[in-house]
């Protein structure tokens, strides 16, 4: 489990992790202020607060944050999923995953949202995309732009339905840049064995009040 992972022994070392500094501190700006991040919730705090990386080499260093902190948030309300089978990576899991870490502007970005709510997966809508390396909790995969890693970082019952979730940390990487992106996930299976995304699809990815079909 991520608390194991974590070095934690419950939930309730949660509080306490959350404020422990990460070793990466980074620099957060809103306008002309700037705060130095160096725990998971000066982090959350910050996001919430509007702030933003102040420039790409922040961008870069923030993912030991996303990959941190939004499951310690939702790790304080978790519950033990009562049904569903646990969620573990296969060659075919790219037909299964709605469109996700898509890079482009804000056209791009509302294709793949109204493609989501139309049941297209991501290889229907990135068909140049392909699975390069898989196991239980870690799956990389490439296009021709881009490389891309998703790992599960954990599973249990995140919007007490009763049902297993699982909850992913995805990178996209440039291959000819220096850019790079972070986001977090919790998704659900639906009765096809689909994901269906619970959290929204922009930072702080809160979880949805609705529950996907």
């Amino acid at each position: 489990s991520y608390l194991r992972r974590a070095s934690l022994s419950s939930q309730a070392d949660i509080a306490n992790a959350m404020s422990t500094p990460i070793s990466t501190v980074v620099a957060y700006t809103n306008g002309t202020v700037v705060r130095q991040i160096k725990t998971c919730q000066d982090y959350l705090d910050s996001i919430s607060a509007g702030f933003y990386p102040k420039d790409n080499l922040e961008q870069q260093a923030t993912g030991s944050f996303v990959f941190r902190c939004y499951v310690l948030r939702d790790l304080q309300a978790a519950k033990q999923a009562t049904s569903g089978n646990p969620y573990y990576w296969t060659s075919n899991s790219l037909s299964q995953l709605p469109p996700m870490l898509v890079v482009g502007g804000k056209d791009v970005q509302n294709a793949a949202e109204k493609a989501e709510q139309n049941g297209i997966h991501w290889m229907q809508y990135n068909p140049k995309l392909k699975v390069t390396s898989v196991d239980a909790d870690r799956l990389e995969a490439e296009d021709e732009n881009n490389y891309y890693t998703l790992n599960i970082v954990a599973r249990g019952d995140f919007n007490g339905d009763g049902v297993e979730d699982v909850v992913v940390v995805g990178s996209a990487k440039g291959k000819q840049s220096t850019w790079s992106s972070d986001e977090y996930f919790i998704f659900t299976q639906s009765s096809t064995g689909n994901l269906a995304r619970l959290t929204s699809d922009k930072d702080p990815y809160q979880l949805a009040a609705k529950i996907p079909n």
